[in-house]
């Protein structure tokens, strides 16, 4: 896990101030969140359906919320989100009890270190997992393309093992004369060869099997045997393969040169892809639009869908006997039509199997999925198969299987949604829709002496500093940086302050580092100025620097000495800081508004009550958490809440910073919603000097 990264937390605590304990000793660690305290399952639902959650700490007590219902839910919405229990028992029972129910681990209350470390291990394991479903979706989309050149291809290609036929594409069925390729699955390669031949054609797979890997690719002539018991001259290409991750032999035989018309290719299109007899998509169409679906942009999360399996209850027995098998078609194109009433726009409707459908619907939530399958269900169940005058009434059972983040492969969505319709006719008898549930069930750092790395660059002045400018979206003048803190290393590397802040936090010099970048910062800008620049910068500090009632009058005496006008500086402390110690950033604001300037709050938007500070903090710019630009970027989340953010912001009358902004995406979104100023590495890097054309803006 990267120690940047913000850690989207769900807490489940019937104490509210338990709940604020663990986000402000997260925050002290050096671990940057996204709370929100759950209070009842249907919030609980509507915050998985709509943002993107890492991890869920609970107490193994709560009552508003229990565990078990928070676990049932995350299953149930398929969510891949670890749950932490948190214990007063002593005893290694609610451990256990803990884990039977599906929590990742169980911790002692007071264990804030162990505590610490399991968010670490389930954070690297998340991060695995969200890796191995990307390359999932990679190998998936390669083995879909290659699927698709292979049946595709003019050239006859075949695969084969143990003397049986694995795979034929169609051309290879052609050869011998075959209408379907399916019809040459599992066939013995000798069934297709006349009898003179065998023992020469298994003399030289024999040898060439033996020779392993070292095989090298070589032809084999024969007289081959066409399904009509027509006798053909046959020459192949013969070479070692894998095919379905299985050895085998290739055969292939080259294509002529004969070009087949394009209105032949669009009638073969149109057959290759259609139920003939509900005029629907065919089977192998839904697969490998689904798969597409899955790796068409493979490394990101594919959008949120569902796969609705429809299948007809007691088929055989009521429609087939009832109607015979040209009847049955009959009805089963009439449930086809009702289908196609229900379906919108986007969806994809296949037949399946001999009674089964399938609505593949993108862009939906979970429970208005289901909504959709019950209400598809009811229709079924409503509506009058009418067939040459002889009438039937049918019911349907219906699974609904998730399409997000953690599908790999079309699949095991298709197996998820058959499982779930499974156990409507186990559970329920037929005539009902359900959502599949599945069943119950880092690499470390090399150690630093950072504390020694600090002491050496406090010492040995191995600090640096780097400006970031803020651009404003609204057409001011206003020139502002954000001054970034760096410390060289004996390598002259330079480490980022999440490695080394918490050290010199602990060693009681944090806020000397403060001082010494106030120092800096004062005396750069002051030459920057005296070249008739306008420049303002933005400060970090520490909370120990907030709560130091002797650094505003120190300030004083720093702008006075440097001769440089106190509105020149904006000093700005994290959200979780100010809101540990409201009483001192009470007190520090109002200092600085004595003297023109303004405290600005950093990481706006993690605590579990964010607009309680402007009750007691006065506030002149407000930055918001970088994670809510990441999620939209990253299309993890709409940009709905980060508005609505905005929004209230200027309610409170308050500059907005919103940073992270890493593309041209995202600046329509924060330019509509009223954003004032904007920072990241789309604009410019972090810099040693600066030197932004402010005027390029304008």
């Amino acid at each position: 896990m990267d120690p940047n990264e913000t850690i989207r937390l769900l807490i489940l605590n019937d104490s509210r101030s338990e709940a604020e304990r663990l986000t402000s000793m997260l925050h002290n660690a050096g671990r940057s969140s996204r709370a929100q305290h759950v209070d009842s399952e249907e919030r609980l639902g509507k915050l998985l359906q709509e943002q993107t959650w890492d991890l869920l700490i609970g107490h193994d007590k709560t009552t508003n919320v229990t565990p078990e219902a928070a676990i049932r839910q995350i299953r149930r919405l398929n969510r891949d989100v670890a749950v932490v229990l948190q214990t007063d028992d002593e005893s290694s029972a609610a451990v256990v009890e803990g884990m039977k129910l599906g929590a990742a681990d169980v911790v002692r209350l007071d264990e804030d270190q162990h505590l610490l470390l399991v968010i670490q291990r389930e954070m690297d394991n998340r991060e695995q997992r969200q890796q191995r479903r990307i390359a999932d979706r990679r190998f998936r989309e390669a083995e879909r393309r290659s699927q698709a050149l292979l049946d595709s291809s003019r050239d006859a290609i075949a695969y084969v093992q143990d003397g049986l036929y694995l795979y034929a594409n169609e051309s290879f069925a052609e050869l011998f004369g075959y209408e379907d390729r399916d019809d040459i699955d599992c066939l013995p390669i000798m069934d297709m060869v006349a009898e003179k031949d065998h023992k020469q054609l298994k003399q030289f797979l024999k040898n060439f099997t033996l020779k392993g890997d070292d095989a090298e690719t070589t032809k084999v002539e024969f007289e081959g045997v066409k399904h009509n018991g027509e006798a053909t001259h046959i020459s192949l290409e013969v070479s070692r393969a894998t095919y379905d991750e299985e050895p085998c032999i290739q055969f292939l035989a080259r294509a002529g040169v004969a070009e087949t018309s394009e209105e032949l290719e669009a009638q073969i299109a149109q057959i290759k892809w259609q139920d003939l007899a509900t005029g629907l998509y065919n089977r192998q169409y839904l697969v490998d639009r689904l798969e597409k679906m899955l790796t068409s942009e493979a490394g990101k999360q594919p959008a949120e869908a569902s796969l609705i399996y429809i299948d007809i209850d007691h088929y055989a027995e009521q429609v087939q006997a009832a109607f015979g098998v040209a009847g049955a078609d009959m009805a089963l194109s009439d449930i086809a039509a009702l289908l196609r009433e229900h379906a919108q726009e986007n969806d994809l409707l296949a037949r399946f199997g001999d009674s089964a459908f399938i609505m593949l619907a993108p862009n939906i939530k979970p429970d208005a999925a289901v909504m959709r399958a019950e209400k598809v269900c009811k229709a079924i169940e409503d509506h009058i198969v009418d067939v040459d005058g002889k009438t039937i009434q049918l019911t349907a059972s219906i699974g609904v299987s998730l399409i997000n983040d953690t599908s790999s492969s079309a699949e095991s969505v298709i197996e998820q949604a058959v499982s779930a319709m499974e156990k409507v006719r186990t559970e329920n008898q037929g005539n009902a829709a359900r959502l599949y549930e599945p069943e119950m069930t880092a690499d470390e750092r090399k150690e630093r002496d950072v504390m020694t790395e600090v002491q050496h660059a406090l010492d040995n002045d191995r600090f640096r500093l780097l400006f970031q400018p803020i651009i404003n979206l609204r057409g001011s003048d206003d020139e502002y940086y954000e001054v970034l803190l760096r410390l060289l290393n004996a390598d002259d590397e330079e480490v980022s302050p999440t490695e080394f802040l918490d050290a010199a936090a602990k060693m009681n010099v944090i806020h000397k580092i403060d001082r010494w970048v106030i120092l800096e910062s004062i005396k750069m800008l002051s030459q920057h100025r005296n070249k008739g620049n306008h420049t303002k910068l933005i400060i970090n500090l520490s909370g120990q620097s907030l709560c130091d009632d002797s650094l505003p009058p120190w300030l004083r005496v720093a702008f006075k000495a440097a001769k440089l006008p106190t509105d020149a500086i904006v000093f700005q402390a994290s959200e979780v800081d100010i809101t540990n110690h409201l009483t001192a950033a009470k007190a520090f604001a109002k200092h600085l508004e004595k003297f023109n300037s303004c405290l600005s709050i950093s990481g706006f938007g993690c605590s579990l009550n964010p607009y309680n500070v402007f009750k007691h903090v006065p506030l002149g710019f407000v930055k918001v958490d970088g994670s809510f630009t990441q999620d939209i970027q990253n299309n993890n989340e709409s940009p709905d809440t980060l508005v609505e953010m905005i929004k209230k912001l200027h309610e409170e009358d308050v500059t907005t910073v919103v940073p992270f902004v890493e593309n041209a995406s995202v600046l329509a979104t924060l330019w509509q919603a009223g954003v004032h100023y904007i920072q990241g590495y789309y604009l410019q890097e972090p810099s040693k000097s600066m030197d932004y054309d402010f005027n390029m803006e304008s």
